[in-house]
């Protein structure tokens, strides 16, 4: 058993989840993402109120994914944001699908 943790623009870390596998990990990672776009269009929606237009809402999508080991130990998951990360303590599989 493991932990996943959000690391924010400002380096501030907050556990996220408790997780077990690298499948886990990814499936947790998405969900997570999922609910930050539906806060931004939840947010969007009350400021704009009848002018909200949905084709201006940026979200976030993640293209690619980069892993590589702190020297901590635990792992950092780049998904494309260039300054927030995923980072776990889940012993990194190569075959993890």
């Amino acid at each position: 058993m493991g932990n996943l943790w959000f690391e924010n623009s400002e380096g501030k870390e907050r556990l996220i989840a408790a997780v077990e596998t690298w499948k886990d990990i990814y499936h947790c990672i998405d969900e997570f993402i999922k609910q930050c776009n539906q806060n931004k269009i939840l947010r969007s929606k009350e400021i704009y109120g009848e002018d909200y237009d949905e084709s201006k809402v940026r979200l976030f999508k993640s293209y690619y994914t980069r892993i590589w080991q702190q020297e901590d130990g635990r792992w950092r998951i780049d998904v494309g944001s260039h300054t927030e990360f995923f980072i776990t303590d889940v012993p990194y599989e190569v075959n993890h699908e």
